[in-house]
């Protein structure tokens, strides 16, 4: 009878144990710690765009490209389908460590007899060397994708704005506006807003005409409005007319590392960016040199004026006149014939004819 009431107290106490919640044991086991670099994966719905993505995720709508890269297998970066999965940050490399080498079958490895282990000299603390300071264009994004291009054809687009649900001249963040398409645009789907300059004849020492072409908005295409083709104002940098264009390109930021290049590459300033007379610090410049005569993103150029500069400022000689620094203009765009430089520091300001040169004094 003693054992037998043993026996029933044991299944007693099992039962019990089967019995008691999981949180029960929560104190006695440890709990399994998130692992915080799973990565981010986002799931489309109605009316995503890489441009609302990045400026959510990654704090600027103009880094777009960087989620683009990640998922390659979307065709049109600024149209996706609703339930695709965009990958925004990938999760971090996992390290796995490999087992320990089997005991071999023979038995343990001999024993080497005990001796006094070698003594090592102590080695000098070094200090860690930090790695050299890799310089970067200091500019915002949104400023950045602003740069615009000179060309040598006046862009067409596939359209422009025609006019809006409200009577007005220009229109801004938040209007419903209606297009003149030369393609059928799904609705969703974000279009870019350029405006042209045009055309203008360079006054510098190379005989060049062409187009000034910068982006001043985004709008996004929705279904129809009163039977015609519609789009709604995501971003106006510069209220859009009827007489900008309309491109399916949206320029994206990408940081420019400077490396000033070999100096002796002369140039001129065809125009800025806007009709500004003066052009100064802040303001984007179009220079007649481009990829074809060696120029990079990145380079370095210094403007001269030929008068009235502060002291110190360096100067150099050509036939004829002393050119003196009043500005430094790093490039950020390059095509074949031309670049788009932003102009990073100056003394004062100059107007467009003044020549340039590539490089930067080693003092």
């Amino acid at each position: 009878m003693k054992r037998a009431s043993m026996i029933m107290g044991t299944f007693a106490v099992v039962g019990m144990l089967i019995l008691l919640p999981v949180g029960a044991f929560a104190q006695q086991a440890p709990a399994e710690t998130a692992n915080a670099s799973e990565g981010i994966v986002h799931t489309v719905v109605a009316g995503d765009t890489l441009w609302d993505l990045s400026a959510k995720y990654l704090g600027s709508p103009w880094k777009w490209t960087e989620i683009w890269e990640r998922n390659r297998f979307i065709s049109n970066p600024h149209y996706i389908y609703p339930g695709i999965q965009v990958v925004i940050v990938p999760p971090d490399a996992r390290e796995f460590a490999l087992g320990q080498e089997a005991a071999s079958a023979s038995g343990p490895a001999e024993t080497v007899a005990a001796g006094a282990p070698p003594t090592e000299a102590a080695k000098p603390v070094v200090p860690p060397v930090a790695p050299p300071r890799v310089p970067y264009l200091d500019i915002k994004p949104a400023d950045f994708v602003r740069a615009g291009e000179f060309l040598k054809e006046a862009p067409t687009g596939i359209g422009n704005i025609h006019g809006g649900k409200e009577p007005k001249v220009g229109f801004v963040e938040g209007d419903t506006v209606y297009l003149s398409l030369r393609k059928e645009i799904p609705a969703g789907q974000l279009l870019g807003v350029y405006r042209v300059r045009g055309p203008i004849d360079g006054s510098g020492k190379r005989s060049v005409s062409g187009y000034v072409n910068y982006l001043i908005g985004v709008i996004q295409a929705v279904p129809n409005v009163d039977g015609q083709p519609a789009a709604r104002v995501r971003q106006s940098f510069e209220d859009l007319t009827r007489a900008d264009l309309i491109s399916e390109e949206i320029p994206a930021y990408v940081p420019v590392r400077i490396d000033p290049g070999a100096d002796g590459i002369p140039s001129s300033v065809i125009t800025g960016r806007l009709e500004n007379k003066e052009l100064a610090q802040g303001d984007f410049i179009y220079l007649d040199q481009g990829a074809s005569a060696g120029v990079a993103v990145g380079n370095v150029f210094r403007v001269f004026v030929p008068t009235g500069v502060e002291a110190g400022s360096e100067a150099y000689s050509t036939p004829g006149k002393v050119l003196f620094e009043v500005a430094r203009a790093v490039v950020v765009r390059v095509s074949p014939d031309f670049s788009t430089a932003y102009v990073a520091s100056g003394s004062e300001s100059f107007a467009a004819g003044v020549s340039a040169r590539r490089g930067v004094p080693a003092n």
